[in-house]
């Protein structure tokens, strides 16, 4: 059995070698840590050199080549996703687990998951594609606890596990992940847009397989000025109020959540059942409709946020993108 932690690193030399050294103490023996700097200019490929010397065949660099798919497109794929899916192309491990760079993980965070997703296998067997994620504990930048719940910090529900509800939402965090192989075979291409690997990856898992979360938090979930994604509190009236605000961002937002929708239909149709295709077709039509009747889709078809409050939102918040509609979709 081969375990496989991808480390997507850039500019992280400030916090890299605690979280390279809480996975190098995980209760599981003998995990590979692959890891790929996106040309970083700080000390960062150093500190990364210095490990894989001390760790020979346990941290293996393989940084990205941007050539082919993996070349940059930061306005269909950002830069931190673009980096795990190459990681992803380059990994062979029974079992996959994502790390940031900056977050420091519980002693028995890869047991834990891996008994769950062991016991899922048991269930329904090996060639079933399972994700399986956990809480955190939000921090500052000195690990000081902000909050002792990820979800409930962020009012994230993590039994949405939905197909349509992940086409809304995405209560997966790609730190804490772990995936099987055969959902890793999967998701190993590059999309042609998505908003982050986490939220695709959990499309992939819901339409096709299975999301099991582990309450617990299973590791510390750093807060600082350069993440590259953050937590913020959302899903009261106050987020709502700051999602109006902030007009164009929220609107550019909406319309990389349905490019992504578009391209995982186009790589995923001919394995989606009809019900599955009939799903996306009406969530693409969401930006189409009126405010009535979005909320009308919304219920019919449960695209479901986390809180009411953001379900309502998303019918007033919402761009018309029906300028931009390619035929077919």
């Amino acid at each position: 059995m081969k375990i496989t932690v991808l480390m997507a690193a850039y500019e992280g030399e400030k916090y890299i070698e605690q979280q390279l050294d809480s996975i190098l103490a995980q209760t599981v023996p003998n995990l590979q840590i692959m890891v790929s700097d996106d040309g970083s200019r700080d000390g960062t490929r150093e500190i990364l050199e210095r490990y894989a010397k001390w760790y020979p065949g346990q941290v293996v660099l393989r940084h990205r080549i941007k050539e082919g798919a993996f070349q940059d497109r930061d306005k269909k794929v950002p830069p931190a996703a673009m980096n795990f899916f190459w990681l992803l192309s380059q990994a062979e491990g029974d079992y996959i687990l994502f790390s940031d760079q900056d977050d420091v993980w519980e002693n028995h965070k890869t047991k834990t998951l891996l008994n769950r997703i062991k016991t899922l296998e048991d269930k329904y067997g090996k060639e079933h594609p399972i994700l399986v994620h956990s809480d955190m504990e939000v921090t500052d930048e000195r690990l000081n606890v902000i909050s002792p719940s990820f979800f409930r910090y962020q009012h994230c529900s993590p039994g949405r596990t939905a197909f349509s509800e992940i086409l809304a939402e995405n209560p997966v965090t790609g730190g804490a992940v772990m995936m099987n192989k055969a959902l890793a075979g999967l998701v190993d291409r590059v999309p042609g847009s998505c908003l982050m690997h986490d939220w695709w990856i959990a499309l992939a898992a819901s339409c096709f397989g299975t999301i099991s979360c582990v309450r617990e938090p299973l590791y510390q979930y750093r807060q600082h000025r350069d993440n590259a994604m953050g937590a913020s509190r959302t899903g009261g009236l106050e987020d709502m109020r700051r999602r109006m605000g902030r007009k164009s961002a929220v609107e550019d937002n909406y319309r990389r959540m349905f490019a992504q929708a578009a391209a995982f239909g186009s790589m995923y149709k001919e394995r989606m059942t009809r019900e599955q295709r009939q799903t996306l077709r009406a969530f693409l039509a969401l930006p189409l409709q009126t405010p009535e009747g979005r909320l009308r889709n919304i219920v019919r078809n449960r695209f479901y946020k986390s809180s009411p409050v953001q379900t309502l939102a998303q019918c007033i918040t919402m761009p018309d993108l029906s300028q931009n509609r390619r035929p077919g979709r």
